[in-house]
């Protein structure tokens, strides 16, 4: 037989002899083996294969059941009691088991026989005799007789148990023991010692025969009386002969009568003797821990259950219930859970814990060790939980840190701090003195203490104190790069104990200042990475933490819901508290609300008023991790950016403006996403800059403050920007402080450039187009306005050190030349002052120098600052680039400003008399001698810039005659236009609006200037004849730009069309409208008169018309919104003739109807042009008004006999392929002016003066035939003859009229032919232009690819063996029209540019 998973089965019994007696010994012998100390002994973890004492139950069982023969087995049995000392007593354990089976179990009670046989035959009759009962002895016969063997057994047990030695007694030996008390509880001096008091124990225990167990009691109870003279009883008990576990047998004793009697505070005396047994060494914690109650499995459970607890509650709170029952149960349990928190504060709960007692009795006497050997047995800061224990520990900390906190920590005189004692025991842990000991002593105990240190608040100020003084030491780093070592190990008790125990106060605003003060020392990557595991590690390993963050959690969604504008104050005050202790879930919540609903962006920023500076601290890096997040950055198909982050960027301007927070994290993390070719957070620094240091975009400008941004620093401030300068000034010196703190300024200029640059090809695959050039034109503006800001704020000296030199901008920055001197202009500007006001200091009369004497000082220093410059620039361009243009032009033209070309006179004059500074009741003086100071200001700025803008000409007259060679008498001034047109109009009228105006400004200076070899009218030519390819590659920023450019020039243009007194004065004799170049002097009819500039401009407005209707008709989105942006901008100027903008009106007609439900952005567009379109169109003047349309010949007039009604009708389109409405266009002219090699030609003006010499020759000959007539009588008799001859000549005509009408027929065949010729070439000329632009689409998309594969290779940082072909294919794109920042024409029209009228026939 053998019980379900036995060591042996019934096959074993029966085939004993074969394999069942082999099987036995070797399984028996084995598990002797495996535990040779304790043969006997039951593992708990053990299996019953593996039980000795299950094997020797199931040998002995089969026997008694008969299973197998008892004169089988009985070898076995007799060899068994030999193979181990303890065998007999184990046959003998499992012989009383049996026994009580055959007499308490029915079933079993037939075997007792076989039971009785088999004991007899244990020859163990002594161990039978001591354990089986005594009927069981009496039936197997080894006691004979039973009644006096009980009567025998009786008096042995009162004889072991009850009966007492006389000499033992302490009623009768009171003597002995009288002197033994009164000689442990004397008073100890130094006369007595351990030494002689052992001497004396040891005679009063032989004299009086003392029980040594019982003098040990007596002593252990002398300590525990008086544990201030612990030294002494422990130097006593180290003498006295006696082992660990005698003491601990003794002790437990008193320990299990303490629980039975219910413990208290009485008994807190035996606990602090077993501490100061421990630390003394006299005492094993092992034997002592064995008596100590509760046990751990009970404990580990109870702190089990609590995680579990705060678990379930955490998660409750994401769940949303509307049923009044759940809300009523939630609230029971909120009042539990307040229950508890109260009886885990009560100290008498954990009175009967004797696990824990002794913790506190350790920690008491400083035995730091062996409490940290009883906390490894339970999960980590459970012990430390219980607020006693945690009190212990904190008091033991107290004084550890007190010599170094007096040392460095001073209080004032007249306070009195409270001094904490050091412990008087030499066996504990000693103070720490110095910031090394401190690290190695208390850093531990901190750590163990975890966010338990709330219970000591003062000892949390204590230890911040003392850090902070210890920082501030080793707060530089070392000749090794290295800081102290208590500079590192102090971020760890800040991780994992300083921030934990602030989560853990009830709302303590002081306390979260004083860590502030402290953990600023550090820099914003360490402190960020202790918030990130503030937040998300730690506040998830401790339970209470869970229950504080989750109760949080719950008064912030109540809080939330009821914010508005009108309930700021209160809620403002709720979010203070709240966040005072732990801010980093709150803040989280809040953002994640602001991302849903930008209307809370407002409220919430004015609630955030009551924040610690660790909140707003807190704050800044909550904003990071949620920007950090992997979410998508596009909306609405690619097409928008998303909205949660306009939100947050939103509400990064508007909050980072009004508090103190760091900026160094958020202006890391896009400078790391601008690496990261990410320009989308860009949106992020627009809105700190514009709302932080209160410098906009120019976009978005009236007319009246782009005219006050071209005066000085003054006027700018005050006419230029919306904010106020008072209302950003504290946060502008923020953001300059951390933009030169981290120094990011110069970085973040150069990775916006570079993404300028790049973000079109990086972004070109999956966004739409228009997000692409939305993001360009978010990178463009981001840049001007941060460069912007950096100079209006940053000292150009500061500046100087970090702004690479501009041979480094253009070639190891890989910015374009626009950038680069964007970003160098200031510092030219600055060392060029610098030069100058040292020139002018070297002469004695400084003061009274003439205008004259500063303008050459002047111009000397522009040449001693600038040589160097021009000299650096030279080798980054193609040498053919300065063989038509000098490199000082190129310097001259991007260095300057619209502030040195002109002052805006009116602008100072309007702000002057907005300054009033009478003083009135309304006013006070403080106000008014303010604005008397302003007044002065702005007139003192006004004269400085008008003899600057005088300095600045008189170099301009000096430099140009060099800016422009001349090559040849007869060099067309085509190359010298083209490259002025690509390398600095073009690339910089769209660069911002002020440059598009300073464009418009430079290219009539140019002309005013009457520069040598430089053509105004080619250059206006090459600006208008075709802008189609221009406006489809802008984006829509550079759209607006390009339009105020356009507009600039216009009004020049027209301004000398507007009158022949204005163009006789300002256009007549100037070189800029030459047409024919001569080596030696011009003549007068060299010189464009003023009736043909009139015509060139029509056929300027005809171009500009045709250019946009091509756009407007193409379909594409990004042309059609292009051109309308341009109309607009250009309104003022443009369209000038009625006819050109009928056909504009009925274009932009079209297209309101095409997009109405597709784009309705562009129907808005659209629609809003056409209103203003109608209001002006009334005043439009009619061509002839326009310009003189010369008059047709009446054999012009006719085609195939009839007249032609559309012979003062032009084409405006060029015969489209799509039949535009353009055709419609009256040009009713006859003029055909042609521009080339710098010579204009009029062909009409010839025409007609051949014409006026013919009829001059006719009228001299019939005058001279009416002389000779008249002459006498002769001629009278020769009438008839003459009449003859007359009707003769007059029947040839006839008959030459009659031929020419019979050949009429034959004409309009004739003429048919040639018009349908005429409409062949066209076609074929068109097709020819469309394939042109398809190879130079197909040579663009090659130059794109090039630069693509030079992007992928800088960002390996390998750029080696890549240049020529880089170079190559950016020459290639620079000659491509429809580049934004080029302009050529197209190659049939580089020798010869004609403007003809166009050429209408009605076909038969």
């Amino acid at each position: 037989m053998a019980a379900a998973g036995g060591l042996f089965t019934l096959e074993t019994w029966k085939n004993w002899e074969k394999s069942g007696k082999a099987e036995v010994v070797q399984t028996i012998r084995h598990l002797i083996k495996e535990n040779g100390d304790n043969p006997g002994l039951s593992k708990p973890n053990h299996s019953p294969t593996k039980d000795l004492s299950r094997a020797l139950y199931e040998f002995l069982s089969a026997i008694v059941r008969g299973h197998l023969r008892r004169d089988y087995a009985r070898p076995v049995v007799v060899d068994m009691v030999n193979w181990h000392p303890d065998m007999a007593s184990q046959l003998v354990e499992v012989a009383t088991l049996l026994d009580l089976e055959t007499a308490a179990v029915e079933r079993y009670s037939r075997n007792r026989d076989n039971l009785l046989a088999l004991l007899k035959s244990l020859d163990a009759d002594r161990l039978l005799k001591e354990r089986l009962e005594i009927e069981t002895l009496g039936d197997a016969g080894i006691v004979r007789h039973k009644k006096n063997f009980h009567t025998k057994q009786i008096k042995v047990k009162t004889k072991l148990f009850y009966k007492q030695q006389k000499f033992n007694l302490l009623r009768e030996e009171t003597e002995g023991y009288a002197k033994l008390v009164t000689e442990l509880n004397q008073e100890i001096t130094d006369r007595i010692t351990p030494n002689s008091m052992i001497q004396v124990i040891r005679s009063l225990i032989g004299g009086f025969n003392l029980d040594p167990n019982r003098v040990l009691d007596l002593i252990l109870e002398s300590l525990e009386s008086r544990p201030h003279l612990h030294q002494f009883y422990t130097a006593l008990l180290s003498q006295y002969p006696c082992e660990s576990a005698t003491i601990s047998e003794i002790l437990g004793f008193k320990l299990n009568t303490n629980a039975k009697e219910g413990g208290g505070k009485e008994s807190k005396g035996i606990y602090t003797t077993i501490s100061l047994l421990l630390q003394a060494g006299i005492l094993h914690l092992q034997d002592i821990y064995v008596w100590l109650t509760p046990e751990d499995s009970t404990m580990a459970e109870e702190h089990q259950r609590e995680e579990a607890e705060a678990l379930e509650m955490a998660h409750r709170v994401n769940i949303v219930s509307t049923k009044d029952k759940e809300k009523e149960k939630e609230k029971e349990k909120e009042d539990e859970e307040r229950e508890r928190q109260e009886q885990m504060r009560n100290p008498e709960k954990y009175l009967n814990n004797q696990k824990i007692q002794l913790c506190i009795a350790l920690l008491q006497v400083g035995d730091w060790e062996h409490f940290q050997e009883i906390s490894k047995r339970f999960p980590d800061h459970y012990l430390v939980s219980i607020p006693p224990v945690s009190q212990a520990l904190c008091t033991l900390i107290h004084t550890l840190f007190e010599l170094v906190y007096r040392k460095v920590c001073h209080l004032p005189s007249r306070l009195q701090g409270t001094v904490t004692e050091p412990l008087d025991n030499p066996r504990a842990v000693q103070p720490a003195t110095n910031y090394n000991e401190l690290v190695l002593i208390t850093f531990p105990m901190l750590t163990a203490l975890g966010p338990h240190l709330c219970h000591d608040p003062g000892l949390m100020y204590k230890v911040l104190r003392t850090a902070r003084n210890g920082l501030k030491q080793q707060v530089r780093v070392g000749p090794d790069g290295m800081r102290g070592l208590f500079y590192y190990e102090f971020l760890d008790i800040l991780d994992e104990v300083m921030l934990p125990a602030l989560s853990m106060l009830d709302s303590n605003p002081c306390m979260a200042e004083e860590i502030w003060e402290t953990l600023k020392f550090y820099p914003y990557q360490h402190r960020y990475k202790l918030y990130g595991r503030w937040k998300n590690e730690t506040c998830n390993q401790h339970a209470a933490l869970v229950r504080r963050r989750t109760a949080l959690l719950k008064k912030a969604k109540f809080i939330m819901m009821r914010i508005t504008k009108e309930t700021i104050k209160p809620v403002s005050r709720g979010i203070g508290k709240l966040t005072h202790n732990n801010p980093a879930p709150i803040f989280h919540y809040i953002l994640i609300q602001v991302q849903l609903y930008d209307n809370l962006i407002g409220p919430v920023v004015d609630s955030f008023k009551y924040l610690t500076s660790l909140s707003y601290d807190v704050l800044g890096y909550c904003i990071v991790e949620i920007l950090s997040e992997n979410k998508d950055r596009i909306a609405n198909d690619a097409m928008a950016i998303s909205s949660w982050l306009q939100a947050l960027s939103s509400f990064c301007g508007a909050v980072y403006k009004k508090y103190p927070i760091d900026l160094g994290g958020i202006l890391q993390f896009v400078a790391n996403q601008l690496k990261a070719e990410k320009s989308i957070d860009l949106l992020i620094l627009r809105e700190i800059v514009q709302k932080m240091g209160g410098t906009d975009t120019l976009e978005d400008l009236t007319p009246d403050q782009l005219d006050a941004m071209c005066g000085g620093e003054l006027l700018r401030r005050e006419a230029g920007q919306y904010q106020q300068e008072r209302n950003t000034k504290r946060s502008s010196i923020r953001l300059k402080e951390a933009l030169l703190e981290h120094d990011l300024g110069i970085p973040l200029l150069l990775l916006t450039a570079q993404q300028r640059s790049s973000v079109v090809y990086n972004q070109t695959e999956s966004p739409h187009l228009k997000l692409v050039g939305k993001l360009y034109d978010q990178c463009q503006d981001t840049m001007v306005q941060f460069g912007s800001y950096l100079f209006q704020t940053v000292t150009i000296d500061e500046l100087s050190g970090r702004m690479p030199p501009i041979g480094t901008l253009l070639s190891d920055c890989h910015v374009s030349a626009d950038v680069a001197f964007f970003l160098a202009r200031p510092l030219f500007i600055n060392l060029l002052n610098a030069k100058y006001d040292e020139l002018r200091k070297q002469d004695k009369g400084e003061k009274k120098m003439t205008l004259e004497q500063k303008k050459m000082r002047y111009l000397e220093a522009c040449s001693e600052v600038f040589g160097p410059i021009v000299t650096s620039i030279r080798p980054h361009f193609s040498i053919k680039v300065w063989e038509d243009m000098d490199p000082s032009f190129f310097l001259t033209f991007w260095t300057l400003t619209m502030s040195d070309l002109e002052v805006p006179h009116h602008m100072y004059e309007k702000e002057i008399k907005k300054i009033d500074p009478n003083p009135s009741s309304n006013k006070r003086k403080k106000e008014t001698d303010r604005l008397l100071a302003l007044k002065e200001k702005l007139q003192e700025e006004e004269k400085r810039q008008k003899e600057h803008a005088e300095r600045v000409l008189a170099r301009l007259q000096q430099e140009k005659d060099r800016w422009f060679t001349l090559r040849g008498a007869r060099s067309p001034k085509n190359d010298t236009v083209t490259a002025f047109l690509q390398l600095c109009l073009f690339p910089r009228c769209t660069f911002t609006t002020l440059d598009a105006i300073y464009c418009a400004k430079f290219v009539k200076m140019l002309h005013s200037l009457k520069t040598p070899n430089f053509s105004t009218l080619i250059c206006y030519d090459r600006m208008y004849c075709d802008i189609t390819y221009t406006v489809a590659s802008c984006t829509e920023q550079e759209a607006h730009r390009y339009a105020r450019f356009l507009l600039g020039t216009l009004e020049t243009v027209m301004h000398w069309h507007a009158s022949q007194t204005n163009y006789e004065k300002e256009c007549a004799s100037y070189p800029g409208f030459v047409t024919k170049y001569r080596v030696s002097r011009q003549e007068a009819n060299d010189y464009v008169d003023y009736e043909n500039y009139r015509h060139v401009v029509h056929k300027w407005h005809y171009k500009i018309t045709k250019a946009l209707i091509t756009c407007l008709e193409s379909g594409d989105y990004i042309q059609i919104r292009n051109a309308i942006l341009i109309l607009q901008g250009i309104i003022q100027r443009f369209p000038a003739i009625i006819n050109l903008a009928i056909v504009i009106e009925k274009r932009i007609e079209m297209v309101k109807i095409q997009e109405r439900n597709s784009r309705n952005d562009l129907y808005v567009l659209a629609n809003s042009y056409s209103g203003r379109l109608k209001a002006i169109k009334p005043n439009l003047p009619q061509e002839p008004e326009f310009h003189i349309v010369p008059k047709r010949t009446p054999a012009a007039q006719k085609v195939n006999g009839t007249p032609d009604s559309a012979a003062t009708s032009g084409s405006a389109s060029g015969g489209d392929s799509k039949g535009t409405n353009a055709e419609q266009v009256d040009i009713k002219q006859a003029e055909a002016v042609e521009v080339a090699n710098g010579d204009v030609e009029v062909k009409e003006e010839r025409e007609t003066k051949k014409g006026e010499n013919n009829s001059k020759l006719a009228k001299e000959k019939r005058e001279g035939g009416e002389k000779k007539g008249g002459g006498g009588e002769e001629g009278e008799g020769k009438r008839p003859e003459e009449k003859k001859r007359e009707e003769k000549e007059k029947k040839k005509e006839k008959e030459k009229e009659e031929r020419e009408e019979k050949e009429k027929p034959r004409k309009r065949v004739k003429e048919s032919k040639k018009i349908k010729q005429e409409e062949e070439e066209f076609q074929e000329e068109r097709e020819e232009r469309e394939r042109g632009e398809r190879e130079r689409e197909r040579e663009r998309e090659r130059g794109q690819r090039d630069f693509q594969h030079f992007i992928n290779f800088r960002q390996d940082g390998s750029t080696r063996g890549f240049t020529k072909r880089f170079k190559a294919a950016q020459d290639r794109t620079r000659q491509e029209p429809w580049q934004g920042g080029s302009f050529s024409p197209r190659p049939q029209a580089q020798g010869k540019v004609k403007i003809k009228r166009a050429r209408v026939r009605s076909l038969p």
